[in-house]
């Protein structure tokens, strides 16, 4: 990233994440007391699930940011020398040959790499942390004091339902056989 013109960005982003941790996340950590205060835990675990998922995404595009930079560096060198003289669709096509290949390689490096790997990881991570933490808090907040059904006693009933209908279907099954052996005793 050094030299790049997304350094400021890295250096901006660096900056922020030091003083959130330096002043706001300890309002995170801090206790809740009262009599709501297992509620604000809750609520103050959805900021940090917000707060790393944001930190993946920032992460994971800086990355991608100097990806692209060496990219665009590469191609530079293999044209530099290209760019002195007459231009014309020849030297356009040329051109879109060498930026493409350029590119493809660099992208498909990076792509097969463990820091892509990671920083995937990560990011899907931290976003189905959020996911779960979103799905627990409508549950609790929304669908249980207007009550409606949550998903997890849909999925129960659902269970309960195809439970009975195979027992019914090996009932019926049953039903069928001691009928046929009382209308043909032998």
């Amino acid at each position: 990233m050094e030299g790049t013109p997304f350094e400021s960005t890295k250096e901006f982003y660096d900056s922020w994440l030091e003083g959130y941790g330096a002043t706001f996340s300890r309002h995170l950590d801090m206790p809740a007391v009262g009599p709501l205060r297992e509620k604000s835990e809750k609520m103050m675990k959805g900021f940090s699930n917000f707060s790393n998922l944001y930190e993946s995404w920032m992460e994971s595009n800086s990355h991608l940011q100097s990806v692209l930079m060496e990219a665009m560096r590469k191609t530079y060198e293999k044209t530099a020398t290209e760019t002195e003289g007459a231009v014309g669709p020849e030297r356009y096509r040329d051109f879109y040959k060498v930026w493409i290949e350029t590119y493809s390689r660099t992208f498909k490096e990076y792509l097969g790499s463990e820091r892509f790997a990671s920083d995937l990881g990560k990011l899907m991570s931290h976003s189905l942390d959020l996911q779960k933490y979103n799905k627990e808090m409508l549950e609790e907040n929304y669908l249980k004091p207007m009550n409606l059904p949550t998903k997890t006693e849909i999925d129960e009933i659902n269970k309960e339902v195809y439970s009975l209908k195979k027992k019914v279907k090996e009932l019926t099954r049953q039903v069928r056989e001691l009928s046929e052996k009382g209308k043909n005793p032998s």
